[in-house]
Formats: C-alpha cells, sequence, structure tokens
C-alpha cells in the first residue's frame, strides 16, 4: 500500500464528520480477462504538479511515495558528491538523498529553510526512496488534461515531465578533489 503524506500544519484542524476512510486500495486483479478500473489504472492516469521556480515539474503519480517538509537543520551536506546532490536527510527512520529539482532544470538553487520533498516510490525504478526539493506542491492532474507533447517531447513551454534519465547515473559517485589541481 502507498501512503501520501500531505503537511496540514497551516490549515485549520479537519472536523472528524468530514473525514473518509478507503479500506481497499489494492490493485486491480490483473488476472482478469475482462479491464476493471481501479486505484493502479486511476494513478496511471493522474500527475502531480510542483512547481520550480517558474516552471512546473510533473511527476506521474505512480512515482510519488509521499510529499513532505524536511528543514535545512536536517539535512547532512556532501560535500565530495556532485552538486545536484543537495545531501541526505532522515525521514521516517530511512536515510534518504536529496536532490534540487532546480539544479536538475539547470535553475539558480539557494536551499531555503524549509523545503518541500517528492520522495519517490519504487515505480521510478533507479530513483526509488529518492527525494526531490521543490519550491511547492501544486496539485494534481489528470493526463487529458495536460498538454499532449508532454508525453512525447517531455516539455511544453513551461512544463516539464520529471524523467530518470534528468538524474546522471554517476551522481552516488564521490568526487575526487585533487590537491595538485
Amino acid at each position: 500500500m502507498r501512503r501520501i503524506a500531505i503537511d496540514l500544519s497551516t490549515h485549520p484542524p479537519i472536523h472528524p464528520s468530514t473525514l473518509m476512510t478507503v479500506t481497499d486500495l489494492t490493485p486491480p486483479d490483473t488476472d482478469r480477462t475482462s479491464p476493471t478500473v481501479g486505484v493502479a489504472s486511476l494513478l496511471e492516469t493522474r500527475f502531480i504538479l510542483t512547481q520550480v521556480a517558474e516552471l512546473t515539474l510533473v511527476f506521474p503519480a505512480t512515482w510519488v511515495a509521499e510529499i513532505w517538509r524536511v528543514d535545512r537543520s536536517q539535512i547532512l551536506d556532501l560535500p565530495f558528491y556532485d552538486p545536484l546532490l543537495v545531501g541526505i536527510a532522515n525521514y521516517n527512520g530511512r536515510v534518504t538523498p536529496l536532490i534540487a529539482a532546480a539544479r536538475l532544470l539547470e535553475i539558480p538553487f539557494t536551499l531555503p529553510e524549509r523545503s518541500i520533498v517528492v520522495r519517490l516510490h519504487e515505480a521510478a525504478g533507479r530513483l526509488e526512496n529518492v527525494s526531490i526539493i521543490v519550491d511547492r506542491a501544486i496539485g494534481t492532474s489528470h493526463q487529458a488534461e495536460l498538454p499532449p507533447s508532454l508525453f512525447t517531447a517531455h516539455r511544453d513551454g513551461s512544463m516539464v515531465m520529471m524523467q530518470s534519465h534528468l538524474v546522471p547515473s554517476n551522481l552516488w559517485q564521490p568526487q575526487y578533489w585533487s590537491l595538485n589541481s
């Protein structure tokens, strides 16, 4: 089961009568011969929209494990690594690497006191458990509401589709400094 966490500390309290309980989040049975619409198929056509400077960075909903906040003081710097890798943080007992989306998109980046972070799910492949720092979480959108060119060219004006190839595979390798250069 996937969990999406949203920080509600900035919102008024929710009255218990307005809460809904979701009892079954299991994906549809893939062995069935008739098409079934379930949570998994709905997630495949939904996208999480975030803002990075003036751009909208779009994540497939299946890639997003949760959205959380991290304070600058909770981030451990990794000075011998690529500048894309801002550092690491402990989140729910797991160490997660933090990547600045702005740097992925070649936009100037300064780490704020508190950051919004999108932690990626195992569906993101080699980026599982990686957390991407964004400026703001905007909301969700259905595939039909997004420009078709976003799915072919992976960019449409101010919208960019998050893809694993944006993160270099050697990002996890330490950079060596030479005293002779």
